[in-house]
C-alpha cells in the first residue's frame, strides 16, 4: 500500500496509508498530493507535509479562526493569509458581523485544485459576495493595501524550522508590516506549529516575533488527531482585547457566540477557552525556562 511518511521530529516518523491518490503533481510553488485515507478521509499534503484531513480539519480551522473573531467585539474586515482549502474562509464567514474578507493565497493553481477536489470543505464560501480572492505574494499585497483590517488570520504553511522558506512570514519585520495594515483594536491569530517539547522552539520563535510588535500574545493548542500532535496557535492584539485565563476566555467566547448565533460543529466556546489552558511544563518551555 502507498504511504505518506512524515517526520514528526528528529527521531519519530508517522506513516499515513493511502487508499487512493486523487491528484498529485506540482504547481509553480509547491508539490501537492490529494489522497484518501481509510481513517481520516480525504487528505491534503504539500511538499510532503500533511496539511488537512476531512475527518478533523474542523478542529484545526475552528481553533485557528474563532478565538480571534470572538476576541474582537465586531469584526467587519478580515484578512486571511493563505488558506487555500477554503475552510478558513468558511469559518470566518460564519460571523454575521463580517462585511468583507480579503484572502491572499499565492498559489492560484492549488486553490483551483481545492475548489475542484474538496469543494464541500468550503461550504459555498468561494461564492460568497463578501470575498475578495487575490493570488499574489502577501508581502507585496501589504505594500499596497489600504489596510484597516479588524482581524487577520494566518493560515500559511508551517515554518517550525528557522530554515523554512516561509520563515520570513513569521518574523518581526513581517509582523511590523502587517501591523500597519490593521485597524485600531485589531486581533491576529496564526497557526504556529506543533506544541511538543521536542518542537517548541519553532512556536516560541513565532510567539517572540509577535510579542515584539503586539501588546499581548497568548499561545494555545488544539489536538488534531491526524497531525499526531497538539497543534499550536498564537493570538495577538492590544493588551486590553485579549482575555487572560480560562474563565475570562470562556465567558467572552460564550457571550459573543450567543450574540452572533454561532454554532460550531467541532469545538465550541468551552473547548476553545480550554485550548488556552496549557500544561505548566509546556508554559515554562514557551517562556524559555529549562
Amino acid at each position: 500500500m502507498l504511504e505518506l511518511r512524515q517526520d514528526l521530529n528528529a527521531s519519530d516518523q508517522v506513516r499515513h496509508s493511502i487508499e487512493e491518490v486523487l491528484a498529485v503533481g506540482r504547481t509553480a510553488w509547491q508539490h501537492y498530493l490529494f489522497f484518501r485515507s481509510k481513517v481520516h478521509g480525504v487528505c491534503v499534503a504539500l511538499d510532503g507535509d500533511l496539511q488537512s484531513c476531512e475527518a478533523d480539519e474542523g478542529l484545526y480551522h475552528e481553533a485557528l479562526v474563532h478565538p480571534a473573531m470572538l476576541a474582537h467585539p465586531a469584526p467587519k474586515r478580515v484578512l486571511i493569509m493563505g488558506g487555500g482549502e477554503g475552510a478558513t474562509l468558511r469559518e470566518v464567514l460564519r460571523h454575521p458581523t463580517v462585511t468583507e474578507v480579503v484572502m491572499v493565497d499565492l498559489d492560484e493553481e492549488f486553490v483551483g485544485l481545492c475548489k475542484r477536489l474538496i469543494p464541500d470543505w468550503a461550504e459555498g464560501a468561494w461564492d460568497d459576495p463578501r470575498l475578495e480572492l487575490r493570488h499574489e505574494d502577501i508581502v507585496a499585497y501589504l505594500d499596497h493595501t489600504p489596510g484597516g483590517f479588524d482581524v487577520v488570520v494566518g493560515d500559511l504553511i508551517d515554518a517550525s524550522e528557522a530554515s523554512s522558506p516561509a520563515a520570513e512570514l513569521y518574523g518581526p519585520e513581517f509582523y511590523r508590516k502587517l501591523a500597519a495594515a490593521l485597524a485600531p483594536g485589531a486581533v491576529l491569530a496564526t497557526q504556529a506549529g506543533p506544541l511538543t517539547p521536542a518542537q517548541v522552539a519553532g512556536h516560541r520563535r513565532v510567539r517572540g516575533a509577535l510579542g515584539s510588535v503586539f501588546g499581548r500574545v497568548v499561545s494555545y493548542g488544539m489536538n488534531v488527531p491526524s497531525f499526531y500532535s497538539l497543534w499550536g496557535f498564537v493570538l495577538a492584539g492590544a493588551a486590553d482585547l485579549i482575555p487572560g485565563g480560562y474563565a475570562e476566555h470562556r465567558a467572552l467566547f460564550e457571550l459573543r457566540a450567543h450574540e452572533r448565533g454561532l454554532e460550531l460543529a467541532h469545538t465550541g466556546p468551552e473547548a476553545l477557552a480550554a485550548a488556552f489552558a496549557l500544561p505548566a511544563r509546556l508554559q515554562a518551555l514557551l517562556q524559555g525556562a529549562a
